[in-house]
């Protein structure tokens, strides 16, 4: 009943505007295609249409697309509806998220969609490939990869669905991150340019997801690597490819 009311004030609100006889000035966001109820707002969910609105509804409209991008919607709005702060969840608890853009691992995609809470692993470069056909554990034998947890609980915002592969790589697929603050941005990017970035599905059993809050930073990104903790971009770093036995 609450969300009917919502979407009947909305919409009230929306044919006064196009009924008044001044010449829009002013530009308001609108949904740019059908939303449901859920959805987490991503950049392309969104557009500005130009129209008169009454003084006394302003307060609650939108000027700038960016201020949606990563607040969720607890109302269906349908195309070129006037979007309204009613119709979002409160920001008190859904805060506002920094969005970055980052090319990941297409496999750890998979049953994945626009926002899902997500932990955000690296596996840097020097750690995929050792170079030595040696066992583990023998001089000279290639460590396992170590995985580095990046950030905690991100939020999914968008997928790139044109099909297109990642400026730079042929096997990444391009995502919308939503972090916390410019620390996880700065986290992301840097794991994002010194290996392969994967996603999985937050949980809140792990200290993440749903209830643990967004973006949450690890001490350095609690990496793994054969079962124990290492820090963020601390995997291995062989002093040379051609060390000797012993």
């Amino acid at each position: 009943m609450g969300a009917f009311l919502v979407a009947s004030a909305a919409a009230a609100v929306f044919t006064v505007a196009l009924s008044s006889g001044h010449r829009p000035s002013e530009s308001y966001v609108v949904a740019n295609r059908t939303l449901a109820a859920g959805t987490v707002v991503s950049p392309g969910d969104t557009t500005l249409e130009a129209m008169s609105i009454p003084i006394g509804s302003r307060s609650s409209t939108f000027q700038q697309t960016s201020l949606l991008t990563g607040r969720s919607l607890v109302v269906p709005v349908q195309p070129g509806e006037l979007i309204q702060a009613t119709m979002l969840s409160p920001a008190s608890s859904n805060p506002a998220l920094r969005p970055v853009s980052v090319a990941v691992d297409p496999v750890s995609l998979a049953g994945l969609r626009a926002g899902d809470p997500v932990d955000v692993l690296g596996v840097p470069s020097a750690a995929i490939g050792g170079g030595s056909t040696s066992a583990p554990g023998e001089a000279g034998g290639s460590a396992p990869p170590t995985v580095d947890v990046v950030a905690r609980g991100a939020s999914l915002i968008a997928v790139d669905a044109s099909g297109s592969p990642a400026v730079g790589s042929g096997t990444s697929a391009l995502v919308i991150l939503g972090v916390s603050d410019l620390t996880q941005v700065e986290a992301v990017v840097a794991a994002s340019h010194s290996g392969t970035i994967a996603l999985v599905r937050a949980e809140p059993s792990d200290g993440s997801g749903a209830g643990s809050g967004t973006g949450s930073a690890t001490s350095a990104g609690g990496g793994t690597s054969a079962g124990r903790s290492s820090p963020a971009g601390s995997g291995p770093h062989p002093t040379s490819p051609h060390a000797s036995p012993g």
